[in-house]
């Protein structure tokens, strides 16, 4: 019988969990809330961003309330602050702590965002400064263009709906298996008016292998997402 790389994953990581999970491990395997509280106090990069990205993940995809999800949106900015303090030299904590504050910036009222805006883009340029090759903080700065183009005062700070393509195509370039970078493309080549752009992003990131629950989650938003470029006028 043959068994689906996923499905091999989860066996693999299933024996794994059996002996010492690790954030990683839990994170992958979709224990989003065991990977942040076993990761949030670590010593190591890989387990403190581990637990920043399961907390993000929870406030997005399984959170039900705004209360809940602004509660796992701080607990992915207070790892990820603790990531920046131990290993200030490292980009994945920089990225992390853009990451939840992006997602933050939806609660806060008008100077609020402001104010994230500009530590939003500090924090993804100091990730690129650490390493230029970090996929997902360029992917992050292409967002942060679009996000603050669209509402309108993007202008205070530079940004630009001319640099999102630009972006995501070095970013794609980067990781171009990446489901979660497709899927965002597509959402911003959407945003754009792009819509045939957006839908050929949108079935790549469908058509890539899921490895993960992360990835699993990545693709069931990029199928809503179609779905949703389909059925519109």
């Amino acid at each position: 019988m043959r068994i689906r790389p996923f499905a091999l994953l989860i066996l693999l990581l299933a024996a794994a969990l059996a002996q010492a999970p690790g954030p990683r491990v839990l994170l992958q395997l979709g224990e989003f809330e065991a990977a942040w509280t076993r990761g949030r106090e670590a010593d190591r990069l890989d387990d403190l961003a581990a637990a920043a990205e399961a907390a993000n993940l929870i406030a997005q995809y399984r959170a039900e309330t705004d209360a809940e999800r602004r509660a796992w949106l701080e607990r992915a900015q207070e790892t990820a602050r603790r990531a920046v303090r131990l290993f200030p030299d490292a980009a994945e904590g920089y990225y992390q702590l853009a990451h939840a504050q992006a997602e933050v910036i939806r609660f806060v009222g008008v100077l609020a965002k402001l104010g994230l805006a500009s530590e939003i883009k500090r924090n993804l340029e100091r990730a690129l400064e650490l390493d230029a090759g970090h996929a997902r903080a360029v992917m992050g700065l292409a967002l942060w263009h679009l996000q603050l183009a669209k509402r309108g005062f993007g202008w205070l700070y530079g940004a630009s709906l001319g640099e999102v393509v630009p972006l995501f195509e070095w970013a794609v370039t980067l990781e171009p298996a990446s489901i979660e970078i497709r899927k965002n493309y597509g959402f911003a080549l959407m945003q754009l008016g792009r819509r045939e752009a957006a839908r050929a992003q949108l079935e790549r990131a469908l058509a890539l292998p899921v490895r993960s629950v992360p990835d699993r989650l990545h693709h069931d938003r990029a199928a809503e997402l179609l779905q949703q470029l389909l059925a519109a006028p």
